[in-house]
């Protein structure tokens, strides 16, 4: 079994390493991937601190999760492989970025007549619930009932969900346009590639594009991309089958992973999603496990 879309505290995560390592050796896990959010950081700490390869006897390949755009709508691209000392990582001051995406949201939230309490709705980069605006907006506003009616006129959401459902979604009043400090998607799959490693399009079924299984066609058959994430925790079976029969149809590699984050998506669990929703064996990956770096 394996999983290869997990994140630690080096991002949005809430595991340390050591604990990551310790559940993914209780659950037997093969092959792993620590995904961080533009973040090497839990490699780092690997090297700086040998002792705590020990805890998992599995495969760990060297990933990350980036993030691009495509036609302003947010996205990311799973780099696996890589040559973590190598790849340059687009550098964005993220706690201004958010400051000012939750301000549009806060006016967007007056205009609809929203209630939420000013003294709690900030950005803290040093408390876990407080680092992004979608996050901290979505929380916000699903603790008053007299949201509800409004929530349900312009889209229902959970505090995880909010980012995709509002935030990136340019039908929603929360849109907030940040594809203007994002890195371009050709100009990543090339940091990739000259880090040595692999670029998969990460859980492409999520996005809010209106025509997806377009979109996912155009983005696979024009882009330099050497694969795509097909199974996924919030992937329906359909969904599933059409992301594999892409890949097959554009040659191109199929990964998986249940995007766990510990505490901050609870409903997940590392190597089996959402009631057990997810198992991927490892013949999944044996096209090119042999093609990308591991520890």
């Amino acid at each position: 079994m394996i999983d290869l879309h997990i994140h630690t505290n080096h991002s949005d995560g809430t595991d340390s390493v050591e604990e990551l390592l310790k559940k993914a050796e209780e659950k037997k896990l093969e092959v792993i991937s620590i995904t961080d959010h533009d973040s090497v950081g839990a490699y780092y700490e690997l090297e700086e601190k040998p002792h705590l390869r020990k805890f998992f006897s599995g495969k760990i390949i060297i990933g990350s999760e980036f993030k691009t755009c495509y036609k302003r709508v947010p996205i990311e691209i799973l780099g696996y492989g890589i040559d973590y000392k190598k790849i340059r990582i687009h550098e964005v001051d993220d706690e201004k970025m958010q400051k000012e995406i939750l301000e549009q949201m806060k006016q967007a939230a007056n205009k609809l007549g929203l209630v939420y309490d000013e003294s709690s709705t900030y950005i803290d980069r040093n408390d876990l619930t407080k680092q992004w605006a979608s996050f901290v907006m979505g929380t916000e506003l699903l603790k008053y009932e007299e949201n509800n009616n409004i929530i349900k006129e312009i889209g229902e959401f959970t505090p995880t969900s909010f980012f995709r459902v509002h935030q990136s979604n340019f039908d929603s009043p929360f849109y907030a346009d940040e594809t203007q400090d994002s890195i371009e998607i050709n100009e990543l799959i090339s940091r990739i590639h000259e880090a040595g490693g692999l670029a998969f399009l990460a859980h492409g079924y999520i996005y809010p594009f209106k025509n997806k299984d377009e979109i996912l066609e155009e983005i696979l058959s024009t882009t330099e991309l050497d694969g795509m994430e097909c199974i996924y925790t919030l992937f329906s079976e359909e969904e599933k089958q059409k992301a594999y029969n892409l890949c097959k149809k554009y040659n191109k590699y199929m990964s998986g992973g249940t995007d766990y984050h510990a505490k901050n998506k609870p409903t997940i669990e590392l190597g089996s999603g959402v009631n057990n929703n997810i198992k991927i064996d490892r013949e999944f990956i044996k096209s090119w496990e042999d093609k990308v770096r591991y520890i």
